[in-house]
């Protein structure tokens, strides 16, 4: 997958925890001192899993807990680095909608390094009311994709609720819908909708 997950554990670790928690990290998954995670690049499904799995241990936090505080540490990094796709999104629905942008560009990246697309993919499309989320990738990270809409909706002093539709959260296989309060209007811009009636976040091929 994209250094989505250990980039950000890796930054979070130096920023909140300091250098000698993050040496520490390093040292346990067997990576040199100087060693950096770079967001535009690909990484064994495994390693992923491990520097996500050694965090928790780390802080003593259920996973749940960690990936809410991942999810409000990226929206932080993102609202930094990468301010302008914040421009003219209203509410968490536009936002999220557009994601695609984001998550291209960090796997257009990865491919122009000469790297090989990861399996993720993440699609959102609007649903009545709501927002569908479909993930399917073997690294189980739909469990972060949550958290981090949820950080995006309280930027936007909204709150979502979450519900599974198949799959589960913590599978390589999961639907769940977003709803967002107060509610996205399944009327507005409804001829855009037609023309464009899903967003697929790609990770890779």
């Amino acid at each position: 997958m994209i250094g989505l997950i250990p980039f950000l554990v890796d930054n979070f670790t130096a920023n909140e925890l300091g250098d000698d928690a993050r040496q520490d990290l390093l040292a346990t998954l067997d990576l040199p001192a100087d060693f950096t995670f770079s967001i535009a690049r690909n990484y064994d499904d495994d390693l992923c899993r491990r520097v996500i799995t050694l965090m928790v241990i780390r802080l003593g936090l259920p996973m749940t807990i960690l990936y809410d505080r991942l999810g409000e540490y990226f929206l932080g990094w993102m609202l930094e680095h990468m301010g302008g796709v914040f421009a003219g999104a209203a509410d968490t629905a536009t936002f999220l909608t557009r994601l695609p942008t984001v998550y291209n560009s960090f796997g257009g990246s990865a491919r122009d390094a000469g790297m090989h697309g990861s399996s993720d993919l993440v699609a959102v499309r609007r649903f009545g009311d709501r927002l569908r989320v479909t993930y399917q990738s073997q690294s189980r990270f739909a469990a972060f994709y949550a958290s981090f809409m949820k950080a995006v909706a309280a930027h936007f002093n909204e709150s979502v609720t979450i519900a599974i539709v198949a799959g589960d959260i913590e599978a390589p296989f999961c639907v769940f819908d977003v709803t967002m309060n107060p509610p996205v209007d399944p009327l507005i811009d409804d001829h855009a909708r037609t023309l464009q009636p899903e967003a697929s976040l790609s990770h890779g091929q």
